[in-house]
């Protein structure tokens, strides 16, 4: 969901992520937060709304889980290839009708490394009701300057 008016409130103060295959510590996202699957909130993940094109790919591995209807495939590290997590490809009714971020990219918390991205200042941690829309967002600057200090 980019349109940071529409999200929920409830999304709006948590914290942004980068996250890293743990396999190969290659960079997947530069913008995840903590989520919880909507159909089984016992279950934690990460969710993007737009991963690193450059280091994931879809596997073709298409499935459906026993929770509810929604179509999903495999999501791979491009660089080790190794299962990070999946993308929704079709969302089934009862997901789409119940409290969500938006999110169709999900990551599996014990495949990726978190680390917490902070502002562009770098003093506090960037929150999701303050990250730059997609086309504005230059994280990859920050990081450029972050290893530049």
């Amino acid at each position: 969901m980019s349109d940071k008016l529409s999200m929920h409130p409830q999304f709006r103060s948590k914290e942004v992520f980068f996250l890293d295959c743990r396999h190969c510590e290659s960079n997947v996202c530069r913008r995840a937060m903590e989520s919880v699957l909507v159909a089984d909130s016992q279950t934690k993940l990460f969710s993007t709304d737009c991963p690193e094109k450059s280091s994931v790919e879809l596997t073709g591995e298409r499935f459906e889980t026993d929770s509810c209807n929604c179509q999903l495939e495999n999501v791979a590290c491009v660089f080790c290839g190794s299962v990070l997590g999946y993308n929704v490809r079709l969302p089934c009714k009862t997901c789409l009708q119940s409290c969500n971020n938006g999110h169709l990219w999900m990551f599996y918390t014990e495949k990726i490394s978190p680390y917490q991205r902070f502002n562009r200042k770098g003093e506090e941690v960037l929150l999701w009701g303050n990250i730059p829309e997609m086309s504005h967002d230059h994280a990859l600057d920050f990081l450029i300057d972050e290893c530049l200090r």
